[in-house]
């Protein structure tokens, strides 16, 4: 998620430096300079812990939302009749392309194979990654 913090807070370190190098020649004693750093430096401490926190809030809402998507039969067979109605059409388009008359838009050919591509990449590799988290969680029990 470090695109995520970086989007929110890539730029506060900057405002933070040039606030208190603004502010140096406002305060004449180091003394007043250090407590004023210390405060903008905690602020900033603060922001970054909230910024922190909601990250793992989006997060754990993200996991119950898929949670809750494979509870339901309907929900479980969306992934797997996409996959099934994709590889279908392709395969249609395949056997059909120049057949009969028949002949794919080039504009349309990227899109087939980034959508074949991505669907089976989604499909199979997410389907490890479920695997394998279950195999963990099993694990954990039986210890």
């Amino acid at each position: 998620m470090s695109w995520f913090t970086d989007l929110f807070s890539g730029g506060v370190d900057k405002v933070v430096d040039s606030v208190s190098k603004g502010l140096d020649n406002l305060f004449t004693s180091d003394e007043e300079r250090l407590i004023l750093r210390n405060k903008l430096q905690e602020a900033l401490n603060n922001y970054n812990l909230e910024l922190q926190e909601k990250i793992v809030k989006h997060e754990q809402e993200i996991t119950k939302r898929w949670t809750s998507d494979n509870e339901h039969i309907i929900t479980r067979l969306i992934r797997p009749l996409s996959y099934a109605w994709v590889i279908f059409m392709f395969t249609v388009i395949m056997i059909g392309d120049g057949n009969w008359g028949f002949s794919v838009k080039s504009a349309y050919i990227p899109v087939i194979e980034t959508l074949l591509t991505t669907m089976t990449l989604a499909y199979f590799g997410g389907r490890t990654l479920e695997k394998y988290k279950r195999m963990g969680k099993d694990n954990e029990r039986g210890n």
